[in-house]
């Protein structure tokens, strides 16, 4: 999906422009609502929810691995079992050694705590990797409709950002960042009176969001620099 090509994005319908404020290089605005929603594409709960469970990573590399060394241990173990009960165990784990070493040794040795602090890292760096979320490689979009699932680029998402705050009467620059649920703006401006600027640029960044109909709300940060 991509942005219009030149042209800076159509007011909504609507809305009223904000009342402009003083703003020295350096300044930061951040939206305080939520983007406005566009006029084109109305909210849908069921479509909302189908899109992002559509592109919500799946953690496969974790998983992987997971299962991996499980079946690996699982297999050791049932090897050892059926070997012991044939009469001829394979021993490729010492175990003998090892419960001695652990029917000898306190609670208190250093080597029994680290031992378990390791496991219990690694225990609970899985269930983190399980608990939360990854950043999505494609942005859901709002299209009302459950069986119409769209995701456009995060590359693409922000260089629409950048591309309309550069519509911008003097921005001759911009670049756009997503960082966590925030749209992050950076502008800079030859002029020496930037009254007012910085909320243009906010402004003319959150009617895009709104045109592009993302599924979460991204607030507008600009950051707005002089030479």
């Amino acid at each position: 999906m991509t942005a219009p090509a030149s042209g800076p994005p159509a007011p909504l319908s609507g809305a009223h422009p904000a009342p402009e404020r003083p703003t020295a290089p350096g300044a930061e605005i951040a939206e305080r609502s939520s983007s406005p929603v566009s006029a084109e594409v109305p909210r849908n709960r069921a479509a909302d929810r189908a899109a992002s469970r559509a592109f919500r990573p799946r953690r496969v590399v974790p998983a992987v691995i997971t299962a991996a060394v499980m079946t690996l241990l699982g297999v050791l173990v049932a090897v050892e079992a059926i070997s012991a009960l044939l009469g001829n165990p394979v021993r490729w784990v010492p175990y003998d050694r090892m419960l001695g070493w652990a029917s000898s040794t306190p609670w208190s040795d250093p080597r029994v705590m680290l031992g378990a602090s390791v496991v219990t890292a690694l225990g609970l760096l899985l269930v983190l990797l399980a608990l939360v979320p990854g950043r999505p490689r494609l942005i859901p979009v709002r299209t009302g409709d459950p069986e119409l699932i769209i995701g456009v680029q995060r590359r693409g998402f922000v260089r629409s950002l950048a591309h309309a705050a550069r519509q911008v009467q003097g921005i001759d620059h911009a670049q756009a960042r997503l960082r966590g649920g925030t749209a992050q703006v950076t502008v800079r401006t030859p002029m020496r009176d930037t009254t007012g600027l910085a909320e243009d640029v906010r402004r003319a960044v959150t009617e895009r969001v709104a045109a592009l109909a993302p599924v979460d709300d991204y607030p507008v940060r600009v950051n707005l620099r002089g030479k």
